[in-house]
């Protein structure tokens, strides 16, 4: 096992077991785009967590695509 997770209220406490025995805590709010640095060294417990928030994101679109087939029609009887 090379990973513990330990959940708290402000957020997720990660662990890099081989290398400590705590770590930093993610904030439950973290953006879910940014990018993880993955390496158990960057994950001391004394620092922030080895976090990269998106610089530029798409736009999620709750609009249809325009690929997307129309919904049927059912015929009445």
């Amino acid at each position: 096992m090379s990973w513990g997770y330990v959940l708290h209220p402000q957020g997720i406490e990660v662990i890099a077991l081989q290398a400590y025995s705590r770590g930093p805590v993610v904030a439950w709010d973290t953006d879910p785009r940014s990018r993880i640095v993955a390496h158990p060294g960057a994950w001391h417990p004394d620092s922030q967590a080895p976090i990269v928030a998106p610089s530029t994101a798409p736009r999620l679109s709750t609009a249809a695509s325009a690929s997307a087939p129309a919904p049927r029609k059912t015929a009445r009887r």
